[in-house]
């Protein structure tokens, strides 16, 4: 039906919080609800998906896949192909790092979760292969470019040290820099102008795009911010938030229901 909101899968990331005995044994799923907001406000309802335990592993960058997973392969793709069928859309959520094989051993406090950079990967390709609509947001956008083959910054304040700040030091709903769209890209579509406001929260960013991603987005200091998928009509990443600027920027809903919008076709 034209005027039903179809189900948006959302990924979730998971962090250890104090048990009754006071240690940090216990694991909540957790999302912002600004998130959940965005996608009810452009029309769809928000189907909050966990990261489930034994998955991890480690990526093997251009394979996009990670080596030696506590449990199967097949069983963790079939398992996220599952989901996928069962909804008409996907948002992958920002986060944590994204852990790479081809750098330095990370510090000790960095948050890094293995289950959830394969759990995510196989939900991204689940998606593809369903052809359903994506929108990856900040950690999302890094997920896409390390599955399909791409590389990362790891750390651009010390890798890029004439880079703009990143990591904004306001609120998440004040915008930080600007972005300049490619006039021809799906993204420029759908915000109608060159240029937009975005805000910033972030540390690792795209260094080499992956084949089949085109880069539809970039910061003044040349960083990518945009990627599209050239292999479906709505597979997009952004690298700042929209869902933080939603109440007061139509520029940043309109990602949104441009998801919702694809969504309901499937």
């Amino acid at each position: 039906m034209s005027g039903s909101r179809p189900l948006i899968a959302v990924s979730a990331t998971q962090r250890p919080t104090k048990d009754w005995d006071g240690s940090n044994s216990l694991i909540q799923v957790r999302i912002s609800a600004q998130y959940a907001e965005a996608v009810y406000q452009a029309g769809g309802i928000p189907l909050v998906i966990p990261t489930f335990s034994g998955s991890g592993g480690i990526y093997v960058s251009g394979r996009g896949w990670p080596k030696s997973p506590p449990r199967t392969l097949d069983t963790v793709r079939k398992e996220a192909y599952d989901v996928m069928s069962k909804v008409s859309g996907l948002l992958l959520t920002g986060g944590g790092d994204v852990l790479l094989a081809d750098e330095p051993g990370a510090p000790p406090d960095r948050e890094m979760d293995r289950d959830r950079d394969f759990w995510e990967a196989a939900l991204l390709e689940g998606a593809l292969k369903l052809h359903k609509p994506v929108l990856g947001v900040c950690r999302g956008l890094q997920v896409m470019n390390v599955f399909l083959g791409g590389t990362l910054w790891d750390d651009i304040p010390s890798q890029c040290p004439e880079a703009l700040r990143h990591q904004q030091r306001t609120r998440r709903d004040e915008h930080s820099h600007s972005v300049i769209l490619e006039p021809d890209s799906q993204i420029y579509k759908i915000c109608g102008r060159r240029e937009i406001s975005v805000n910033s929260g972030h540390h690792q960013g795209v260094r080499e795009k992956a084949q089949g991603l085109k880069i539809t987005g970039r910061s003044g200091d040349g960083l990518i911010e945009a990627l599209e998928y050239t292999g479906a009509p709505m597979v997009l990443g952004v690298q700042w938030h929209p869902e933080g600027l939603i109440s007061h920027d139509p520029v940043q809903l309109a990602l949104f229901k441009a998801l919702v919008s694809a969504a309901r076709s499937k």
